[in-house]
């Protein structure tokens, strides 16, 4: 069982890279390339499902109410500019309802399942076991650091637009505080169980915005 786990978990890790290695190159050469976006997300969902299928069914209701949740915020945010500033969207993350992307909620989910799965990873290399309120903090601080160099590049890849230009305060306030609270609902519903790939989606991704915003400003 060991043996079919680590095969699993490497082959999903080589298929992660693969894909953000292509998206990198692929929106190196022309940003309209972030249109496969919503194939990442999906792409992304699954090989984690995939890594932890029995965690992520027990915890389906945490997962919902994030999506849900997340939609609506983002919708709110969109219409009225009060939770996270004056942003419209673009058309590279997929279809959209209500001016907002129906896959957000599944960012969401991807983003807050792999910063919790990061604590995690430290909680079991450090032996720490963290409470539940500390590790949602940490979780939603991560939340923050991965959202901060994909707000550089946005506009460029037509994700969405800050009314100011540039992401506000307010945009990172309102990300941890959401973020805090999404996280908090996972860990005390089910989605705290460590998958190995978890931690490496947060690099990854971390990596590969990070590195756009050398290669696109």
């Amino acid at each position: 069982m060991y043996q079919l786990t680590k095969h699993k978990f490497q082959v999903s890790l080589g298929i992660l890279i693969l894909f953000f290695q292509i998206g990198f190159i692929g929106i190196s050469i022309s940003p309209a390339f972030a249109v496969l976006t919503p194939l990442n997300l999906i792409l992304s969902f699954g090989l984690l499902v995939w890594n932890q299928a029995s965690s992520f069914r027990l915890a389906l209701p945490a997962l919902f109410f994030i999506f849900f949740g997340a939609f609506i915020l983002e919708y709110m945010g969109v219409s009225t500019g009060l939770l996270f500033g004056q942003y419209s969207y673009g058309n590279a993350l997929g279809p959209k309802l209500l001016q907002t992307p129906i896959l957000i909620g599944l960012n969401w989910i991807l983003v807050v399942y792999s910063s919790i799965q990061v604590v995690q990873w430290i909680g079991l290399r450090f032996k720490i076991k963290f409470p539940e309120l500390l590790a949602a903090f940490l979780s939603a601080v991560l939340m923050v650091i991965t959202d901060y160099p994909m707000e550089q590049i946005c506009h460029l890849l037509d994700f969405w637009t800050w009314q100011s230009a540039v992401a506000p305060v307010q945009n990172y306030t309102a990300w941890f505080f959401f973020g805090f609270m999404f996280c908090f609902v996972a860990i005390k519903y089910g989605l705290h169980t460590y998958n190995a790939l978890g931690p490496w989606y947060w690099v990854v991704q971390l990596v590969f915005f990070t590195g756009l915003n050398f290669t696109l400003n």
